[in-house]
């Protein structure tokens, strides 16, 4: 029986077959719809010092893009069981779509909240956590390698987009540029369309439901058909909303400390990789082209760190907490070194080439982490609650470090800032850590 339910579960994973086409949808998703915010500091620089927009309110802008993503990738989770991973997919990228075209018709720093923050936050929330349930639904032994070729579609526009952005900014101007974005957006249907659940297997049962029912005793059939028509008892609103968010969750105290992990290391990484175009262009004194060619060396070493490094941890059978945990101290390290050398060239594109490493590195691991942790079932439910933390963290994180660089009139601070936060976060793991070990080892 056991060995039965063993085969069942393990089926229920491809691990291949309509999986890769899964994959290059989700690529094409991610290559269509991911174009602007890498190019955001580059478009929008001049408007920014025209419009007197302060680093806490780029800061404010970019995380409340960020926070609207999260929050609204907790709501998707029913959504997702509703109306599957297809139609809420395409209402995503449409409200993504949607707001990249009116960014290309932004006057003020408001119209921009709305048109690049609200729209297509929202419409990230929505879209992104069905391309994550498809590859989860599609494989379990190869999820990492799955999830490091996904992920690293994300960064591909990323590589060219900032030099070809650059040189169309002097044609065309900014209107055209993001026109030419929106463009590329559509493609993104074509991947959505693709999106569809596995198809299960039927597997017989080993008994009929009238068998089973004539081998009861007569007082049993008695039992068993007033058990089938008693009336549901009353379930209170509270109740019903923990079960259709799976908030049951949350009793599990070391999945808790990982999403607290997880949401204040991804707040603090986000805002420095959100605000690095206007760092450099302060803090090392770049120009715009200068600033293009960082940009494409982070998004090379984004790339090299979610194909080459997923790729050795999985033939190592590294874990993804240790993994997830040896980028943020690397990444700390850079920014340190960033802060004592900030004008040395050689330095800086150093820094920038560790940075983007990590950052690719993460975005692998941060997603691996929790599917590995729970069970098929609460996968949406676990993303999404994390999400929801990352979104609520994001909103206090990005601002803070805003408002230390204003108050400070220097990025070095922020840069610290971020890395203190970062390291406290693998520290509490290891407390965590040490305390299940010894917790096991004194039961034993």
């Amino acid at each position: 029986m056991e060995d039965r339910e063993k085969k069942e579960a393990e089926n229920q994973y491809p691990d291949g077959g309509y999986g890769w086409v899964i994959v290059g949808a989700i690529c094409l998703i991610n290559v269509s719809l991911l174009t602007l915010v890498p190019c955001f500091g580059l478009i929008f620089k001049d408007e920014f010092k025209q419009w007197g927009v302060s680093s806490a309110q780029t800061s404010f802008l970019l995380h409340l893009q960020n926070s609207l993503f999260c929050l609204f990738g907790f709501f998707s989770s029913p959504c997702l069981k509703i109306y599957g991973m297809r139609r809420v997919s395409l209402v995503g990228a449409f409200l993504m779509s949607f707001g990249i075209f009116l960014t290309s018709f932004a006057t003020s720093y408001a119209y921009l909240v709305f048109s690049t923050s609200v729209l297509i936050g929202i419409g990230q929330g929505i879209a992104m956590p069905a391309t994550y349930l498809a590859t989860y639904t599609y494989f379990k032994k190869r999820l990492t390698i799955a999830l490091s070729l996904t992920v690293t579609s994300a960064s591909l526009s990323s590589i060219i987009l900032p030099k070809i952005c650059d040189k169309l900014l002097a044609q065309i101007g900014r209107k055209y540029v993001v026109l030419v974005l929106f463009a590329i957006s559509l493609l993104s249907f074509i991947g959505c369309g693709l999106l569809k659940p596995v198809k299960k297997k039927k597997i017989m049962t080993d008994m009929k439901p009238e068998v089973t029912k004539e081998l009861l005793p007569n007082n049993s059939n008695k039992v068993y058909q007033s058990t089938t028509t008693a009336k549901p008892q009353n379930v209170s609103v509270l109740t019903k909303i923990f079960n259709i968010f799976d908030l049951h969750l949350l009793k599990d105290v070391p999945l808790v400390i990982m999403i607290i992990g997880l949401g204040v290391s991804f707040a603090s990484e986000l805002n420095i990789i959100l605000m690095l175009q206007f760092i450099l262009e302060k803090l090392s004194l770049f120009e715009r082209s200068d600033i293009a060619t960082a940009v494409m060396i982070q998004s090379i070493a984004d790339i090299i760190g979610r194909l080459l490094i997923p790729m050795l941890a999985h033939c190592a059978n590294a874990s993804g907490k240790v993994m997830y945990a040896g980028a943020l101290i690397l990444a700390s390290c850079g920014r340190t070194i960033l802060a004592i050398w900030p004008t040395n060239n050689l330095v800086v594109f150093g820094v920038i080439f560790l940075i983007g490493l990590t950052k690719g590195t993460r975005a692998v691991f941060q997603s691996v982490i929790l599917p590995k942790y729970v069970s098929l079932d609460k996968i949406p439910a676990a993303t999404g609650v994390n999400m929801l933390f990352t979104g609520f963290v994001s909103l206090i994180i990005g601002p803070l470090l805003g408002i230390v660089h204003d108050k400070t009139g220097s990025y070095i601070y922020a840069l610290q800032t971020a890395s203190v936060l970062s390291v406290s976060c693998v520290v509490m793991w290891i407390l965590e850590w040490a305390f299940l070990e010894r917790a096991t080892s004194s039961e034993e």
